[in-house]
């Protein structure tokens, strides 16, 4: 018996219902995308794509390709006279059967420390994501289910809210942590009730000096992703060397993947591979996970604030 959607609910409670957002190896290139508070903290004008294959080869009995394949685009900019950054998510994400397309706008306040270096800051988005299923591939082993019994694409939106804290003392540590879907909107989409789960993500991350000369310099940075629905929770560890414009490194997803990453800097741009080896339930099924990532940012600093010039000096 045809089991098509058997497969398919299973890979969207496992790949989305869980953690909503798309899975991202490479997590660490762009902090935005997880915690809005990040937005213009990069003193640049940062732009940055994902592509993402997740479960490469997951297919079902039929043959057709059900595996989990994300875009995620990110756009952030600091915006001083108001102490602030804002930015811009766009993902699209498709699994199985089901495609979704989502919209989030992001802002932050900044606020600098005495340690120029450091700051603290705080960020809430807004988000839309459009949620369409095609109803039409499904082959029910109960047909006349009355709740799944249409037979074309249906789609809903769904808005809701982001909020973020994140400190930073620039090349050397970070830490933050953020609600996504606060408001765990849901919209129905062929009969069904689709909601999204109020998701928590910890991210950290130091950077530990080996090597730091005028040409020469080497860093070793562990970072760490914690991901949880209040219910489950999923623990991703990296630990990555960055030499001069090189970086190459290695991170374990609980339960899930090994993986091995490169990446490497060239003139304001940023280009990062990674290559997941799944070691989960889906290991016999599936032949990994592929990433890519590229980033371009342009630094822009705060205008100086020319000092009051009275001085007796002058009169």
């Amino acid at each position: 018996m045809k089991k098509i959607l058997f497969l398919s609910i299973s890979i969207l409670l496992f790949s989305s219902a869980a953690f909503n957002q798309v899975q991202l190896t490479q997590y660490f290139q762009d902090g935005t995308y997880y915690n809005p508070a990040a937005a213009g903290t990069q003193e640049a004008i940062c732009a940055s794509m994902y592509g993402r294959q997740q479960w490469m080869g997951l297919s079902d009995e039929e043959g057709n390709q059900i595996a989990p394949m994300s875009v995620v685009f990110n756009l952030h900019a600091p915006v001083y006279a108001l102490n602030s950054g804002i930015g811009l998510n766009v993902v699209y994400d498709k699994s199985g059967f089901e495609q979704n397309m989502g919209v989030k706008l992001n802002y932050a306040y900044i606020k600098t420390l005495q340690d120029e270096r450091k700051s603290i800051s705080v960020g809430i988005g807004v988000s839309m994501l459009n949620k369409t299923i095609d109803y039409e591939n499904y082959i029910l082993e109960q047909p006349s289910d009355p709740l799944l019994q249409s037979k074309q694409s249906e789609s809903g939106k769904i808005t809701d809210m982001d909020f973020g804290i994140q400190y930073q003392d620039r090349r050397k540590f970070y830490a933050g942590i953020s609600g996504v879907n606060l408001l765990g909107s849901s919209a129905e989409i062929g009969n069904v009730s689709y909601s999204q789960d109020r998701n928590v993500y910890i991210t950290g991350g130091y950077y530990i000096k080996v090597i730091e000369k005028r040409k020469q310099s080497l860093y070793v940075v562990p970072s760490l992703l914690i991901k949880s629905n209040l219910v489950n929770m999923q623990i991703d560890i990296s630990a990555r060397a960055e030499y001069n414009n090189l970086m190459a490194g290695l991170s374990y997803r609980y339960q899930d993947a090994v993986a091995v990453l490169a990446g490497v800097n060239l003139n304001g741009f940023r280009f990062g591979a990674s290559y997941d080896l799944t070691t989960g339930s889906l290991s016999n099924a599936s032949n990994g996970s592929v990433e890519i990532f590229i980033g371009y940012c342009h630094t822009i600093r705060p205008k100086v604030k020319l000092n009051s010039l009275y001085n007796t000096r002058y009169l």
